[in-house]
């Protein structure tokens, strides 16, 4: 049936949702561009092979009918998406090259430049990994396109898609894995043949174990220098202890390969066994993305992904109950690997999926980010005291996932902004709490909310087109959480004003509770270390008990080593 999804006014795409009997859930979409593309692609094919049959005839009379019957073969193989990848992609480049050069219209161009595109994502990701092998769903995503048992060259889909100008990628989040491609639009079918073996019948050959698992220890090796991720990383590190948090999530060549052989485990078998048991077609959403009619894109998916074996795999892990990831009123000092000061505060909240259609939480990140007068960062520029701030939950999977949704603030700190009041960038976080404060305080403004409302549907209106495989990606990741109607305008939904749940997420800011922690990233680490050390020693002996303070900070070197004990630093608590 037609999937009536609420669309944009400039969006002229149709769509379809459907479930296979297997229970793998799909969107269809059929975008009118794309057809246009795959026409013109028809027409160019037509046209080539009326030339080839006009060169050969003229060449030699004699042979016209063995090479009509041979172009006749080559066309029959492509309309039924079976021929082998080298004929497709002959006739794809030769193609491009003869609508650049017989100087075609623009129309003609732009069509040609439209990509069909699909995504499967499947709702297993770092979190469901294995304590003996770290990082295993992100190995598992490499290993999974390593041939199939109908396509067992391990290069085939990759050979594909280069030669009829697409491209593929994947990606491992917490709680879902994402695969995805575009291509030219003639050779869909072909990609989605290939593109549905992986999760039909895999190989996991033995020869590329050692060379997956060296790709993603490098992948690893190439964030050690981003800031961002290694904060993410320590993040997880000082996570209470056996939260789904506490886990290692990239893997690298260590977790995933040294230390299982010393242990004895069969690394294959291990990722065999870890595929039947968490992938199966009700943890997966597919979306697709053609010029063909939305019946045609119907048939294909079924006799593609309909083979899909159901197993013991039941539908999604959910992670609802493992509680908040962190102790609360911590502070870590981390040595920066740029040049600045980085101060950011972290406040956990419940899982908000169920609210996606009234966004209590941006109500607060637009007025905790504004940059206008009177706002926080107004405020803290008078002083001096930083150049930036962002606030609001982040779309990738430690902000927001089942377990927990965490609300951040980042504030990039000058040099008076780090040493201000008690040192260590607080001074500027006491300055936060005093604005949260304050919108308690006043209490939910229901014209602001109507103001975020407006500019979100004038937004959705106007809303330009998406690149496909962007498009696809997206909406595959968002299928498992949100109802099919919405999942074009999610992002933009105002349905309701809520102001009992901001008053509720306001109160798990406040500065008395342990729902916060504070991640200060650093040039001057051994400077405020030093610092550091000497104010503890002067509490000490002025407070050998230690009664003063029940807040913690923790000093996180180069080397990962950490240590930690009571602050006297107050102002953070007590704003």
């Amino acid at each position: 049936m037609e999937c009536d999804i609420i669309q944009s006014p400039n969006d002229k795409k149709l769509y379809r949702y459907l479930t296979l009997s297997n229970g793998l859930s799909a969107l269809l979409i059929h975008d009118p561009a794309v057809a246009e593309a795959l026409a013109a692609e028809d027409g160019n094919k037509q046209q080539q092979a009326g030339k080839q049959e006009m060169d050969v005839s003229e060449d030699d009379p004699d042979a016209s009918g063995s090479e009509d019957a041979q172009n006749s073969s080559s066309a029959d193989a492509d309309d039924s998406g079976m021929s082998e990848s080298g004929s497709d992609a002959a006739g794809s480049e030769e193609d491009s090259e003869a609508g650049s050069e017989g100087g075609g219209d623009g129309k003609a161009k732009a069509a040609g430049s439209k990509k069909a595109a699909a995504a499967l994502a499947v709702s297993v990701g770092s979190f469901s990994d294995p304590s003996e092998m770290p990082g295993l769903s992100h190995y598992l995503e490499h290993m999974l396109f390593m041939g199939s048992e109908k396509f067992p060259d391990e290069n085939e889909y990759d050979s594909y898609l280069t030669k009829h100008g697409g491209a593929s990628n994947a990606f491992t989040e917490l709680e879902f894995t994402n695969y995805h491609f575009d291509v030219a639009p003639g050779a869909l079918h072909g990609a989605l043949d290939r593109f549905a073996q992986f999760f039909v019948a895999p190989l996991f050959q033995a020869s590329a174990l050692e060379r997956e698992v060296q790709a993603v220890d490098s992948e690893f090796k190439g964030v050690l220098q981003s800031d961002h991720s290694r904060l993410a990383q320590l993040m997880c590190h000082t996570s209470r202890p056996g939260h789904i948090y506490n886990k290692f999530s990239w893997g690298n060549l260590e977790s995933l390969w040294d230390q299982p052989r010393k242990a004895g485990i069969d690394v294959r078998q291990h990722i065999i066994d870890y595929y039947r048991r968490e992938y199966g077609p009700a943890r997966m959403n597919l979306a697709l993305l053609g010029g063909e009619p939305l019946d045609q894109l119907e048939a294909w998916v079924r006799e593609m992904f309909g083979s899909i074996k159901s197993g013991i795999v039941g539908p999604a892990n959910t992670f609802s109950n493992a509680g908040q990831p962190f102790e609360g009123r911590r502070l870590y000092i981390v040595p920066a690997v740029k040049e600045h000061h980085e101060i950011t505060v972290t406040f956990q909240l419940p899982c908000l999926r169920a609210h996606y259609t009234t966004k209590p939480d941006h109500y607060i990140s637009h007025l905790v980010g504004h940059e206008g007068p009177g706002s926080l960062l107004s405020a803290l520029k008078a002083r001096g005291w930083a150049t930036e701030l962002c606030a609001g939950v982040d779309d990738d999977g430690y902000a927001a996932n089942t377990a927990t949704y965490l609300f951040t603030v980042n504030v990039v700190l000058t040099e008076a902004g780090l040493h201000a009041g008690p040192g260590y960038g607080l001074a500027p976080v006491a300055l936060l709490f005093q604005y949260l404060k304050l919108l308690t305080d006043t209490g939910p403004q229901q014209s602001v909310w109507e103001e975020l409302k407006a500019i979100a549907d004038m937004k959705f209106r106007f809303s330009e087109e998406e690149d496909g495989c962007e498009l696809v990606t997206r909406l595959a990741s968002s299928m498992g959480w949100v109802a099919p109607q919405h999942l074009m305008v999610a992002e933009y939904l105002h349905k309701e004003w809520q102001p009992d749940k901001v008053m509720e997420l306001l109160s798990l800011m406040d500065p008395v509770s342990s729902s916060y922690r504070i991640d200060l990233l650093t040039r001057s680490f051994t400077e405020l270390k030093d610092q550091l050390i000497k104010q503890q020693q002067q509490q000490q002996r002025s407070d050998p008990a230690g009664n003063q303070s029940t807040d913690q900070v923790s000093l996180i070197s180069t080397d990962g080593s950490s240590s930690s004990s009571s602050s006297t630093v107050q102002c953070f608590t007590e704003p």
